[in-house]
Parts: C-alpha cells; structure tokens; sequence
C-alpha cells in the first residue's frame, strides 16, 4: 500500500536532511519489518513452532519473523509480536529483578510484556494507560503472557504525582507521538498528520515529562522514547526537560549497525543529544524512533519502604471468583502456572483443541485416571486454559472473547 506524504512533511524533511530526505521518503514506502519475542516466564520457552535462526542483535529473546495470532505459542504467551526497532527501548531500561519500574504510556503492553519478563516475576511493575478501552488491551496482553508482579492502573500522569513522588526506581515514557516513524507499518495514520498536531504532540509529552521528574527517585533511570522523526517531539524536548531540571542527565547507549546519534543541531546545538539515539527505515532494519537515557542525580530515598496505599484503580493477577457458592478460577492464573505446578494437566489432540477454543466441550470415550474438577488443558505441551471435568467430558470454559 503506497504512503500518501503530505507536501508539509516533505518539505519539513528536506530542510532538515537535505538529500538525503529523499531515501527516507522511498524507505517509508517499503514493506515493514516483521519481528517477534520470545517469553522467558514460560516453561520451556523456546520450544516455539517458529524458526530462530534470525535472532535481533540488540534482544537476546527477539527474532525477525512472523507470527500467527491463532497459533498455540501466541495464545498460551510463549510469543510477542513486537517491531524490532521498539524492543531496543526495554534493553536500554535495563530492567533489574528487585527493581521498582513504571511504563506510564504502557497500551497495548509490548514494552511492558518485556520488562516484565526480565524482572522473573520479582519487584513491582506499573503498566499505566489513561485511555480505559486501551487500558483493557494492556490487561489482556499481561495476562497472556503470564505476569504476575505487575499492577495495571488506568490513570493521567498527575495522578501518580499524589502517590508515588520520588518512589520509582525506573520508569519507561514511550510517548504518544505523531507516528511518522510507523507511517509505512500504518499508512492510514498519515490522515491525522500536520505540522500543528506534531506541536500539540510536543506539547502533551512536555507535561508528562514533568510528572515523571516527581515520581523518579534520586539515582534512579528515565527512558524516554517516540516512534516519531520530529525534532520538536524529541531533541527539543529533551534539550528543554534537561534546562529545566539540571539534576537531570543523559547517559551514552550503545548504538548497533544502523542506529545513529541524536542530531543537536536539531536541540538548540545541545551537544549532550549526541548520546541520544534514532533510527531511521532508510539505514536502520526497522522503523523510525527516537531513544535516550537519562538519569536523576542523587542518593537513593527511604521513601520507597513505604507500603503502596495509592488508592488508584489497581487490578493484580486475577485469581478467579466465586459464582453461585462456588470458586471458579480465571484463564490469567492459568496462564501465569507451569505444567509443573499443577496436579492435572490433560493434553488435547488437534481435534480437541481446535472445538475447545470453538466453544465446545470435550468429550472422553473413557474414564480418564483423575478426578479433579477444575484441570490444565494444554496443546504442544503449552497450557493455555482451565477445564472443568465431570462426568467423562471436560466443559468449556474458554473464555468468550477469546473463542476462535
């Protein structure tokens, strides 16, 4: 599908790169890049039906490829689809198992599904989203790949100022943005384009910039990070939150073939943008962002120790609930077990599975040698859902919005 550039941004472009504008506009009009992770939470997590012999240089789960989202490893969580350009931000992070680590604009969780599987299910990981429909994509893609040490709020930046000053040790801004960088993955996305909505963007990420210099505690790490070309919404804003708040530094990040220094010409001539990073489609095998670490001078506080009392709407893995007097349990638990750590798990043929996620039960030609109620079901050796035995079948409880 051809990309439909506004004169506007190809002349904002050419002022900016000069010639070399020109290849930018003919990479923004080739196919994108497909990629995909793996899920270290999982048993036995590279036992995938895809092939690895493309692996990312800067992931050590990433892999150029695509990825069927009816597949077993994408339902049971062992597989992420994630352009590979964005998973460099996680590994930028540097997400540490005790950390404290928030993802403010975390919607629809490929980078929050990252940090969360190299933190092992330790430490405390916020996934914020202010949009509540998007909020609930968020949930969905936690609970699939089965996360447990993360907390899901639906809340503005200046909500966490009232609970969380200085507390976290981490926090990932992976700001809403204009999106030119992923105007050939979503071409329609150019409609919404203009030189006034890149400054209104500019605008809106200055102010949750300035939320997240409250919550970052002293000594603690700032990933900022755009899917967007534009100047305005990356070197100048950085270039002015470090003015604004000098204890405020940037770090160097490795850069690999392809990736290439923040521009300071584009910062008000800041020389420090240099340790900033971009990619662009035209040298770069994946789409355009922009990335920078930066980190709060300082000693660590106490104030973390305290307990989290933040009133906020929080949910945490859902367990199940009771219905009619009795306990039924939910698919996010499920999905968040090992094989290992169940007194039942029942492996469906191809048949079996393909009617269970239809919404069919499962019928038994003979008494099986268990007789516990609620059990694992599995395909490929991936669990994937409850089942509930009675009576030589095994009812459906797949949930609804999920059946295939």
């Amino acid at each position: 599908m051809k990309v439909d550039l506004s004169n506007d941004f190809k002349e904002k472009y050419r002022n900016l790169m000069g010639e070399r504008a020109e290849k930018l506009f003919s990479a923004i009009q080739e196919d994108s890049q497909d990629a995909f992770r793996l899920n270290p939470l999982k048993a036995n997590y590279k036992n995938v039906a895809y092939p690895l012999d493309k692996p990312i240089e800067y992931s050590p789960i990433g892999y150029y490829g695509n990825i069927d989202g009816n597949s077993i490893d994408h339902i049971s969580g062992y597989v992420y689809s994630q352009e590979p350009s964005a998973m460099y931000v996680t590994e930028i992070l540097d997400p540490a198992k005790d950390d404290k680590i928030l993802d403010l604009c975390a919607a629809p969780g490929s980078k929050t599904t990252y940090i969360a599987s190299k933190m092992a299910s330790q430490g405390l990981l916020v996934s914020n989203e202010i949009n509540s429909k998007r909020a609930k994509v968020l949930s969905s893609n936690i609970e699939r790949m089965g996360i447990t040490n993360t907390v899901v709020t639906n809340n503005s930046p200046k909500d966490f100022e009232k609970k969380f000053d200085s507390f976290f040790d981490k926090i990932l801004v992976d700001a809403p943005c204009s999106g030119e960088g992923m105007f050939r993955k979503d071409p329609e996305s150019t409609q919404y384009w203009s030189l006034d909505y890149v400054e209104q963007c500019a605008n809106r990420q200055q102010h949750i910039l300035d939320s997240t210099y409250k919550l970052l505690d002293n000594g603690g790490t700032l990933v900022y990070s755009t899917c967007t070309f534009s100047p305005e919404e990356n070197e100048q804003n950085i270039d002015w939150f470090l003015k604004k708040y000098p204890d405020m530094h940037l770090v160097e990040v490795k850069k690999y073939a392809g990736m290439e220094d923040g521009r300071p010409e584009w910062g008000n001539n800041n020389p420090e943008l240099k340790k900033a990073l971009r990619m662009f489609p035209d040298q770069f095998n994946g789409e355009g962002h922009f990335m920078c670490k930066m980190v709060k001078d300082g000693e660590k506080s106490e104030i973390k120790e305290r307990q989290i009392n933040t009133g906020l709407k929080k949910d945490g893995l859902k367990l199940g609930e009771f219905k009619k007097n009795r306990f039924e349990p939910d698919i996010a638990w499920m999905l968040a077990l090992k094989p290992s750590e169940l007194k039942t798990v029942f492996e469906l043929d191809q048949e079996q599975y393909e009617k269970y996620l239809h919404g069919e039960s499962v019928i038994l030609s003979q008494r099986p040698d268990f007789d516990n109620k609620w059990i694992g079901l599995s395909f490929e050796g991936k669990l994937f859902s409850w089942g509930r035995y009675s009576n030589q079948q095994i009812k459906n409880v797949y949930p609804k919005g999920l059946r295939r």
